[in-house]
């Protein structure tokens, strides 16, 4: 189960807060900043992966920061992935 939510410039400091949290802190995290992915601008996306007890409290602590789920999701989570791909066969042509 995952979740992406989209973090307006203004409420970034939560980001780190809700991320440390015992049982979100064991899951997948990533965060990217919107212009990197070629989306949004102010904006950071939070992706959550894991068991989904995990993603449903951290979608419940970022909703009581006024923080909402992305609407483009799958298109976020698809561009974080790809850009995890193309790290990794950077490394491979390195070490290969």
């Amino acid at each position: 189960m995952y979740e992406v939510l989209e973090v307006e410039a203004e409420k970034k400091d939560v980001i780190d807060d809700i991320l440390s949290d015992d049982l979100i802190s064991k899951q997948n995290t990533t965060v990217r900043d919107g212009t990197s992915l070629g989306f949004k601008e102010n904006v950071s996306y939070v992706m959550v992966e894991g068991s989904e007890e995990a993603v449903e409290k951290a979608v419940e602590l970022f909703k009581e920061e006024g923080v909402e789920p992305a609407e483009n999701r799958e298109e976020v989570r698809e561009k974080i992935k790809e850009e995890g791909e193309a790290a990794a066969q950077g490394i491979g042509t390195v070490f290969g």
